[in-house]
């Protein structure tokens, strides 16, 4: 038995440029490539630490978008990546998954992308967290570990995959017993276009 979801379709990645201390936050990503009412998650962006978290945005110009119902806390600089939230997949009734990573094929794409699984007892929502925000108690994920089915290489899970001013198209595969949730987050990025499949089965069905 084997169900596949798209996690990301296409979802563009950008290095933050700047972000301002406002209500809401306006962040530059040089041609950030989102549209009025798409959901980003924004990672690791120093000073104005708000921004970092899953929103949706508004489109101001081809560089500038506004974080709905934000509350900057300082101006930010060039820190952090924003990138296209990832859905959650349900995966309880798995023990593994399969992910397949396709970029746009312009040659240019350069980004960090990183597996995440969570034991659905974050406190509040569905048990989902929020990718954007550190783990905590009330925020629990961690990255997963996967295996390269090209070459068999091993990436621990901090690492992630990683691709630098090219293009690629990979499968990795990961164990995903006692996780409820999985989904994926851009922990870097400059530039580049991301299709992330999931792949999920029991191996004893």
């Amino acid at each position: 038995m084997a169900q596949t979801y798209t996690l990301l379709n296409a979802a563009p990645v950008r290095a933050i440029a700047s972000s301002t201390n406002a209500t809401p936050i306006v962040v530059t990503a040089t041609t950030h490539g989102f549209v009025t009412g798409d959901l980003v998650t924004v990672r690791s962006h120093a000073t104005n630490t708000a921004a970092n978290g899953t929103w949706t945005v508004t489109k101001l110009t081809a560089d500038t978008l506004s974080l709905n119902s934000s509350v900057g806390n300082g101006t930010g600089g060039a820190t952090g990546a924003i990138g296209g939230a990832s859905k959650f997949i349900l995966c309880e009734d798995f023990d593994t998954v399969v992910f397949t990573i396709d970029t746009d094929g312009g040659g240019d794409a350069a980004g960090t992308l990183k597996f995440v699984g969570t034991d659905g007892k974050t406190v509040g929502g569905d048990g989902t967290p929020d990718l954007g925000l550190a783990q905590a108690v009330t925020n629990r994920y961690d990255f997963i570990e996967c295996v390269n089915l090209q070459d068999g290489t091993i990436v621990d899970g901090d690492t992630g995959f990683v691709v630098a001013t090219a293009d690629n198209h990979e499968s990795w595969e990961a164990n995903v017993n006692a996780k409820r949730w999985i989904g994926c987050v851009f922990t870097a990025g400059t530039q580049g276009e991301f299709t992330v499949t999931a792949t999920l089965f029991d191996a004893a069905k």
